[in-house]
């Protein structure tokens, strides 16, 4: 099979990505190297690590544009490794040697023993770059060095042995402009030079595996939906960020609590129509459910991709059979909102319970927590009512009607229209609603604490907690903003203060 060119430009539809990963790993670098500087700038001195020798290097300003040709060497990365797979370990190689050189520096800091530089003649400008590059006391291990040599072995690999003689030559070039121009010392040179051999050794063959791409790919899912989700309300935000709080102290384990996140949010917004699907949204969540069944794969399909890992992740018979039972009682919104459906407020309280129920019990899970969902039902039908009181004029108007059929005659009686959000907290049988409901959930809330003291000392009490004292300041705070009839009388306290 003959060999790909070694020069192409990429694929349209894989521009997008690797020009993303390009442009997170230059962030990341001046994030890093750039805290370093300013770090070891409040350091008293550094240790020298000049050879005797190297005072009689001279000292070559026009070298300057071979060092400066670094950059140049990393951006034909684009064209090279034209897509995300084969930039993978060339962007995990150069993030990793960037946390290990920013380690030493701090550890290490160096002092240079080059005598004061001027330049005065056509070179100075390029001069002035390649020094404005370097920062300051960053120097071993040179990582302009260890960037130019991991370039030259990535792209080496791609091509004949004219390639590798090439870049390989190129690498040594920037590498000897580094003492030429007097911004690294030899040992930072060498020291620069090791670190990509070994990184590279070890990362590459890492990051080439099926299994660690395909869970990059994920992880890279989730944070572009939680983006999505962010973008479009900000209130997906908090949750979003707790997530990648929690992933700080075990990436892996927290996997399933992201993946079913996203995978549960998308769903929600396809049902809801925040999310465009081909065709109608319920034929749409029928098919999904149908490919999980059936354990069908499909790269291109995010939703079944994040839904496939989170029922792999979930490692439990009784949830994965949770995850697709609330898909098919997500699945009833949508259908009410097609036939204009109101129902009794027995059946929406049951609609609501089933609903939390199996949500809190797979975050439960997700967590690998030892409190269950049954435990705090009083808190489950908090969360019930805190997602209709808080989606209820959105809800109206997409046509999903979270108002008791009995409430919605009463507005009718008065001359109102109950599905038009003025109309019915203008009327009085909807204050009259609005009202009772608001003493229902603090009713609903005073319980649940008590439920929530039942179970201190158990796993996944901490996260109920969170989730109640979020219900709370919704009803002290955000809802009587909203509704101002409802806010609390004075002198009545909305909430005791010890919420767990």
């Amino acid at each position: 099979m003959s060999r790909p060119p070694l020069f192409a430009l990429p694929r349209r539809e894989d521009v997008a990505l690797t020009a993303a990963m390009a442009a997170g790993f230059t962030l990341f670098f001046l994030l890093v190297y750039g805290g370093a500087s300013w770090v070891t700038g409040f350091y008293p001195g550094g240790v020298r690590v000049d050879l005797p020798f190297e005072r009689h290097i001279p000292f070559v300003p026009a070298w300057s544009a071979v060092y400066v040709s670094m950059d140049v060497l990393l951006l034909l990365c684009l064209f090279v490794l034209r897509t995300w797979k084969d930039l993978l370990p060339l962007v995990l190689a150069l993030a990793v040697e960037t946390v290990v050189g920013a380690v030493c520096f701090l550890v290490l800091p160096v002092e240079v023993a080059w005598p004061a530089r001027q330049v005065h003649d056509g070179s100075a400008f390029m001069f002035l770059v390649a020094d404005t590059m370097n920062l300051e006391r960053n120097y071993l291990p040179s990582l302009h060095v260890a960037f130019a040599c991991t370039g030259a072995l990535a792209y080496g690999e791609r091509g004949g042995w004219l390639a590798r003689v090439g870049f390989s030559l190129w690498a040594l070039a920037i590498a000897a402009s580094t003492l030429l121009i007097h911004e690294h010392h030899l040992v930072d040179v060498l020291a620069g030079a090791l670190l990509a051999w070994g990184t590279w050794r070890l990362v590459a063959p890492f990051a080439r595996r099926a299994d660690v791409q395909e869970a990059l790919r994920v992880e890279a899912l989730c944070a572009r939906e939680m983006y999505r989700f962010s973008r479009r309300h900000l209130r997906y935000l908090p949750p979003a960020l707790v997530l990648y709080r929690y992933a700080l102290t075990g990436w892996r384990t927290t996997r399933v609590a992201r993946t079913g996140f996203c995978f549960l949010q998308l769903v929600d917004d396809v049902l809801d129509g925040d999310r465009a699907v081909e065709g109608e949204p319920l034929e749409w969540v029928d098919g999904l459910l149908a490919r999980l069944e059936s354990g069908r794969s499909d790269p291109g399909d995010v939703a079944l991709t994040l839904g496939r890992w989170f029922l792999a992740e979930l490692r439990n018979d009784e949830a994965r059979a949770e995850v697709l039972q609330l898909v098919r009682t997500m699945r009833r919104d949508r259908e009410r909102v097609r036939g204009r459906q109101e129902l009794s407020e027995a059946a929406l309280r049951a609609h609501h319970r089933e609903t939390f129920t199996l949500s809190v019990s797979l975050m439960l899970h997700a967590a690998r927590a030892e409190a269950r969902a049954l435990e705090a039902p009083a808190l489950l039908d908090a969360f019930g009512w805190c997602s209709a009181m808080r989606d209820l004029r959105e809800d109206l108007r997409k046509g999903l009607f979270n108002v008791p059929a009995e409430v919605a005659r009463a507005v009718r009686a008065e001359g109102g229209d109950p599905w038009h959000y003025p109309s019915l907290v203008d009327s009085v049988a909807g204050q009259a609603w609005l009202r009772a409901e608001h003493r229902r959930a603090r009713a609903l809330l005073d319980t649940a604490r008590e439920e929530l003291k039942a179970l201190e000392g158990r796993s996944g009490v901490a996260l109920l907690g969170l989730f109640q004292r979020s219900i709370e300041g919704f009803w002290a705070k955000r809802l009587p903003r909203r509704l101002p009839f409802l806010r609390v009388p004075e002198g009545v306290s909305p909430s005791p203060s010890g919420a767990p």
